[in-house]
């Protein structure tokens, strides 16, 4: 296994917001996020996604609500049955690794005036 990482880091403007746009295209599975606060005002919320997929459909990988410090995330989503239905077993086997094809995005709202933070991005090529 070959773990490779994107970084996503901006400045917010006047009004505290910012978007990254990663400057490669990746192909894999996300294994990890690294949120870094960095200096971004307490109550600041993130959405992580991927754009320019080839269907065309936007991914969202994980939404920060409120992210106030430093952490590390294993976001995975629901498998679905053959019905397309969301299985939704207890013990966490509904549970799979996001597959991200296209190039990874970080919008970050409420994050005060000219503040610093982001995430780095770890995923496994394929």
């Amino acid at each position: 296994m070959s773990i490779r990482s994107i970084e996503l880091e901006g400045t917010t403007d006047g009004s505290g917001d910012v978007t990254v746009n990663s400057t490669l295209r990746i192909s894999g599975y996300l294994e990890r996020v690294d949120w870094v606060d960095g200096d971004l005002a307490d109550g600041n919320d993130a959405v992580i996604s991927v754009q320019g997929t080839p269907s065309g459909v936007a991914q969202t990988l994980m939404t920060l609500t409120n992210a106030n410090a430093d952490a590390v995330y294993y976001p995975r989503t629901l498998m679905q049955g053959e019905t397309g239905a969301d299985l939704t077993g207890s013990a966490g086997g509904d549970r799979t690794r996001y597959l991200v094809i296209g190039v990874p995005r970080l919008v970050v709202s409420s994050g005060g005036a000219t503040k610093t933070g982001g995430c780095i991005l770890y995923y496994e090529p394929v």
